[in-house]
């Protein structure tokens, strides 16, 4: 059953958020410029300012809301909240967008109507569901909702509305997700397009043989995460509730753990941050007034080191590959896993979608001309 949904945080919550800023115990510092041992506290201070004292939560409800918002109840009981904007056009292609941590169904707020506009005769029809346990998602009552569930829950959802055919699109958990379900649902998944392309050398092989000195280079992302910014990983995919009884009870908190993502993933300044601060506040605002921080960060345990398989997939890919992206794999190990259609670099980081929804849009629009689907 699919229904509309108004998003709408009571005044009493936005109340609870302000009081719990002010009751806040600041830790001392010690840190340098580049953010060495986690967010610094200037900039924390400064962030929580603004969302104390300017940061307007209806503004970002209002855009949610506009877009359209649903809930869907799925054959396992829980209920999906999604996003659903459609094209004037009665040919549209369905493209499901999939979202990831710390990212939301916001992060597609911005590239929606670059979507749905239409280009060359090619107009998208467009739905974003929360992952179980992301925003205003039902949480699992129980473990065994890992990336491959959450790809048969969004496959049944786009079968709901009608869309027998349809091409996937993600980053981050949503890369994942897409990519099982182009393995699951060969029939109706047309098209996969990734934005953060998960691929791994194969075992008898030398991992470098077909490497370019460019795609060498661009591994070192991966190793520099590795050694200085997994961590939150290690602790999400073994001991989520733990951190969990802390995040979902300070604001402050929550918002240094999420801040600090985006820092890391987006920025190469070292005070910036390349999403603008309302945005991200308005992220790290739907973790808490959903409180879905404990229950998202229980995909990292449900996936584990991995959240796919090795098989490969037939469908045409598409990867757009960011050069400050967390993990850039060689073309070659992507080969033995994709059926690549297209494969593109562009200036910018793990936010895709957030940070430069014009080039990711016409990445898409690219792909879909090329391969002629509509």
């Amino acid at each position: 059953m699919i229904k509309e949904f108004k998003i709408h945080v009571p005044d009493k919550d936005i109340e609870q958020l302000h009081q719990k800023i002010d009751l806040t115990r600041w830790p001392d510092e010690i840190n340098d410029y580049k953010w060495t041992l986690g967010t610094k506290k200037s900039f924390l201070e400064n962030a929580i300012n603004v969302w104390r004292n300017d940061f307007n939560w209806r503004e970002h409800e209002k855009k949610l809301n506009d877009v359209g918002s649903f809930k869907y109840k799925t054959t396992s009981g829980l209920e999906i909240h999604f996003l659903h904007k459609k094209s004037n056009s009665k040919n549209a292609v369905p493209l499901l967008l999939t979202h990831g941590w710390p990212g939301s169904i916001q992060e597609f707020l911005k590239i929606i109507p670059l979507l749905t506009k239409g280009r060359n005769g090619i107009d998208f029809d467009v739905v974003c569901p929360a992952i179980p346990g992301y925003g205003f998602s039902d949480k699992p009552k129980e473990l065994g909702i890992n990336s491959k569930e959450v790809a048969k829950i969004e496959h049944e959802l786009m079968i709901a509305l009608g869309y027998k055919k349809y091409v996937v699109q993600g980053g981050d958990w949503g890369a994942t997700i897409s990519k099982w379900i182009a393995e699951l649902f060969p029939d109706h998944c047309i098209g996969l397009h990734l934005n953060l392309v998960l691929a791994f050398p194969s075992e008898e092989d030398d991992p470098m043989e077909g490497v370019t000195p460019e795609e060498a280079k661009g591994m070192e992302n991966f190793k520099k995460y590795q050694e200085k910014g997994y961590g939150y990983f290690a602790i999400q995919s073994t001991k989520p509730q733990t951190i969990g009884y802390s995040l979902n009870d300070s604001p402050v908190g929550l918002a240094a753990w999420i801040i600090e993502k985006f820092h890391a993933w987006a920025s190469k300044e070292s005070d910036q941050l390349v999403v603008p601060l309302d945005e991200v506040l308005a992220i790290i605002s739907l973790y808490w007034f959903t409180e879905s921080i404990t229950s998202s960060a229980r995909l990292y345990y449900e996936n584990g080191p991995l959240g796919f398989s090795l098989n490969k997939v037939t469908q045409p890919m598409a990867g757009a590959i960011f050069e400050d992206e967390i993990a850039r794999p060689p073309r070659i190990w992507a080969e033995k896993i994709y059926n690549i259609a297209q494969w593109n670099i562009y200036p910018g980081g793990h936010f895709a979608a957030l940070e430069n929804p014009e080039v990711l849009s016409n990445d898409i629009y690219n792909f879909v001309e090329k391969l002629q689907i509509i």
